[in-house]
């Protein structure tokens, strides 16, 4: 699915206005696309803070983000950064990626480069999925991956600061409000004033939740706004009671539930 997208449209990261780490990310959404099952926030490039690294250092790294929300149940495209890399040439090739301990594929979306003079440098152009939670995260502690040649011989690390990543969230929640608003609205005769069970313990379990479990309710919640198609996989007391009273409510509970979320 996210190969697909990159299909439909391929990046070209030096086309875009690049973001310096130190902005302050008050204009770091380049576009947003509506589709029909999601919407698609294309953040503007960035030149990641380089860190000490392994073997090797970066001439360049210009990244940038499309993150993908599904608008009904159906599930969205997977996320993803797409890197243009430089750095001098030698015999080893960056092959992989390492988010939050994770290995990640690192996909080419253009051939690889290279020019020399007094000395010879390489251009990568990848990308490498991210989950939509690891988003949210780095929305508050920043993203650091790592790019990794085979047999870790040689490791170069980059950090994206918080502010680029809550640019997205802030988008998104006014592309999800905007949208929810059109489907949910109901005639006004329609509209319960009295809280049925499932949601008065709904806002009950919300309220005791910690912010990264409301936004991960919220989210799955808005996926599943019409019915229940996937479960919500936890741990966690308060998201397994959450999703409990979300699959009991009616289809007027559930949109009473996702306007109060909303206006949260």
């Amino acid at each position: 699915m996210y190969k697909r997208i990159l299909g439909l449209s391929v990046i070209l990261l030096s086309g875009c206005s690049t973001l310096s780490s130190d902005d302050d990310f008050s204009d770091a959404v380049n576009e947003v696309t509506k589709k029909s099952t999601y919407v698609s926030i294309e953040a503007k490039s960035i030149n990641p803070i380089e860190n000490e690294g392994v073997g090797a250092n970066a001439m360049r790294n210009t990244s940038q983000l499309t993150a993908n929300y599904a608008t009904t149940s159906k599930a969205a495209p997977t996320s993803y950064l797409a890197v243009e890399l430089s750095y001098f040439k030698s015999s080893n090739v960056y092959d992989s990626i390492s988010l939050n301990g994770v290995e990640k594929k690192m996909t080419a979306y253009s051939p690889s480069t290279e020019s020399c003079s007094e000395h010879c440098t390489a251009t990568q152009y990848f990308t490498f999925p991210i989950d939509n939670k690891d988003i949210a995260l780095s929305a508050k502690t920043g993203l650091t991956y790592i790019v990794k040649t085979q047999n870790d011989l040689s490791k170069l690390s980059f950090t994206i600061p918080a502010g680029y990543f809550q640019a997205v969230l802030d988008e998104k929640a006014l592309q999800l409000q905007n949208t929810q608003m059109v489907v949910t609205q109901q005639p006004a005769a329609e509209i319960k004033e009295v809280e049925t069970k499932p949601v008065e313990m709904t806002k009950y379990w919300f309220d005791e939740a910690t912010p990264a479990e409301q936004e991960q309710f919220t989210e799955w919640a808005f996926a599943n706004r019409k019915a229940v198609s996937n479960k919500l996989a936890t741990s966690s007391k308060s998201l397994e009671m959450l999703s409990y009273w979300y699959e009991k409510a009616s289809s007027e509970d559930k949109a009473q539930i996702l306007t109060w979320l909303l206006n949260k």
